[in-house]
């Protein structure tokens, strides 16, 4: 059986929520979504103390779920069991029949959910998991929305709410925030609260906390235009809010690799779109990209390979340390500069 939609899923909850389901993914908003979704539908509120019953996915006894799962509701047409986040430690002895006599025998009065939204699984622990659940039950897996779709979403959150937003500032709310649709919610409302009928640039500006990529992407304008006191105060203020080094050194290197991957399209005489249907990773970034068209234009490929290459060597370099990581993200940052004179 092949994985199913989330109308699918929908119309489940709605109508015969019982059954076993895997449900993943990199968007954990709709992972934890809809395993709420699912749990509501399967225990109501009546006795949910009793039929409702959570397994550490880390600690789960398989014995302990086999008998969890069949047993009788408690004063109820069904019940729920969820386990969260399995994980075996024992990845090359995975147990696949204790899991399908689990699956297998699920009752059709039982909710039997695994969800992955607080860690992900190892690629084999999944297909193993989603083999299983094919045969007896439902798989699902969310995806992280394209900028498009986040733009959608936005868009409609703010017509429910009587607002609108002005031209182009819907995407560039979303570029802004990024793509956690948790943090999208928490930053569409702050914009609710403060905006006028018509949500404009500036309101966003005004209220909205900015994703580490957009501020790196800010960083990396700055030092390509040769605006290095800007740049290096940027860096600063990442440092001052505590922001992983680690972290501003990836999206560092995704900023320059995402330069060099336009220089290349333009060079060889594509567009965008085609750097985006042979790389459907990025077309979540397309804002970005049409922004950073100017940047690549400005570095010419032997300078954008040298400041790959100096990424590459910080990388190494914070990776193998125990020492001051600043200080190597504030080299890495002097020597980009250099690279882009």
């Amino acid at each position: 059986m092949p994985e199913i939609t989330e109308t699918d899923l929908r119309n489940r909850i709605k109508s015969s929520p019982c059954g076993a389901y895997l449900i993943y993914g990199s968007d954990n908003y709709f992972v934890r979504y809809y395993t709420g979704k699912l749990i509501d539908a399967a225990v109501g509120k009546d006795f949910r103390d009793f039929n409702l019953h959570v397994f550490d996915g880390d600690s789960a006894d398989l014995s302990e779920i086999y008998d969890t799962c069949v047993a009788v509701p408690m004063m109820a047409e069904s019940k729920c069991v969820l386990v969260k986040d399995y994980n075996d430690d024992e990845e090359d002895d995975f147990p696949a029949e204790a899991i399908e006599m689990i699956l297998k025998d699920n009752p059709e009065d039982n909710c039997l959910i695994f969800s992955f939204y607080a860690s992900d699984p190892s690629k084999k622990m999944l297909n193993s998991l989603s083999k299983l659940f094919k045969k007896y039950g439902q798989v699902i897996k969310f995806e992280k929305k394209t900028t498009a779709e986040l733009v959608k979403s936005a868009e409609k959150m703010a017509q429910k709410n009587g607002k609108s937003f002005g031209r182009g500032v819907a995407e560039y709310f979303v570029n802004c925030v990024g793509d956690d649709l948790n943090l999208l919610i928490n930053e569409i409302s702050k914009l609710f609260a403060y905006s006028g009928e018509v949500i404009e640039r500036k309101d966003v500006d005004a209220v909205c906390t900015r994703s580490l990529n957009f501020k790196v992407f800010d960083m990396v304008g700055d030092i390509v235009n040769g605006r290095f006191d800007s740049g290096f105060h940027r860096l600063s203020q990442l440092f001052e809010k505590r922001e992983d080094e680690h972290m501003i050194l990836g999206a560092l290197i995704s900023q320059y690799a995402d330069l060099y991957r336009i220089k290349a399209t333009k060079a060889s005489g594509n567009s965008l779109k085609d750097l985006t249907d042979a790389y459907p990773s990025l077309s979540a970034r397309m804002w970005s990209l049409q922004k950073s068209q100017r940047n690549a234009e400005k570095m010419s490929f032997e300078q954008l390979k040298e400041s790959l290459e100096i990424l590459s060597r910080a990388d190494k370099a914070i990776k193998n340390t125990a020492g001051d990581k600043r200080q190597i993200l504030e080299q890495a940052l002097v020597n980009l500069a250099k690279a882009g004179r």
